[in-house]
């Protein structure tokens, strides 16, 4: 290899690196789209599955993990509660791939003995259908060199909240879709548990004031709202956040990963 062809390869595989390390709003979209479709078919049949959405916090956390670039999994999902889901190719990541790998892996998972046939790999599809992880954060990163393989890949991290892939454990509980959603989750809707929609009751009828017939009479007084509407917690979030500004009060995740946000962005501080 001529040393120009070497360093043009090495220049294409460093803009590789900078345009791979962000998912795409259409990618976080596949990834969590296939993860629910795959959730709403499980068989045998879940008595309770919820939906999963994104989470920025997970991204950050997957995100730290994948620049290290090792191919194990990491050791501090176990004090995290974090499941994870890791996947490697020879080329940029293609989710949609990574996903079917994933789903394949139900072809060597046996139910009903809750382990995997034949000493095979089925973990990454159990971490998808654990019926009580319902957030996910994924990162991609272009490794130069994967500490494992020692090659050159593009490696994709997935975390999940909370950790679904307990040894011991099913990852759901069989029985009739929907049979045993919970109280915050009564509606069901594919298979899926989820919440109940906004009632669409009609306004109520508008009270006009008694005007009085007293000359003294006080009118009538318009008080104004003491406290606005909340915005929703939870949802499939699009918006793409950077620094600390994604650790706010109120998320399970956030309050349990804030710790470790903190010495990852405090580590990149040390190294800048």
């Amino acid at each position: 290899m001529s040393g120009n062809t070497a360093l043009r390869n090495a220049t294409l595989w460093i803009l590789l690196s900078l345009a791979a390390g962000h998912l795409t709003e259409q990618q976080i979209s596949t990834i969590v789209d296939i993860h629910n479709e795959i959730r709403s078919q499980v068989n045998p049949s879940a008595a309770f599955m919820q939906k999963v959405v994104w989470d920025e916090t997970l991204r950050l956390v997957a995100e730290a993990y994948a620049t290290k670039c090792i191919w194990e999994y990491n050791p501090d999902c176990k004090s995290l509660k974090l499941g994870e889901n890791l996947f490697v190719s020879d080329e940029v990541i293609n989710v949609t791939k990574a996903m079917d790998v994933w789903f394949e892996e139900n072809r060597d998972y046996d139910y009903e003995n809750n382990k995997c046939t034949d000493d095979q790999i089925c973990r990454h599809y159990t971490q998808m259908v654990c019926a009580h992880s319902k957030q996910i954060g994924c990162a991609t990163h272009v490794c130069e060199t994967l500490k494992g393989l020692g090659l050159k890949k593009s490696l994709l991290v997935c975390n999940y909240y909370p950790i679904g892939d307990v040894k011991g454990q099913r990852p759901y509980e069989s029985g009739i879709s929907c049979l045993n959603c919970p109280e915050e989750l009564p509606m069901c809707e594919k298979n899926i548990c989820e919440k109940k929609l906004p009632s669409e009751e009609p306004p109520e009828a508008t009270k006009h004031p008694v005007v009085s017939t007293e000359q003294n009479a006080t009118p009538p007084r318009t008080h104004e709202p003491t406290s606005f509407p909340e915005e929703p917690t939870e949802g499939h979030s699009r918006i793409r956040k950077t620094g600390l500004d994604v650790i706010k009060a109120g998320s399970e995740v956030e309050k349990t990963l804030a710790p470790l946000l903190m010495l990852v962005w405090l580590s990149a501080a040390f190294i800048l």
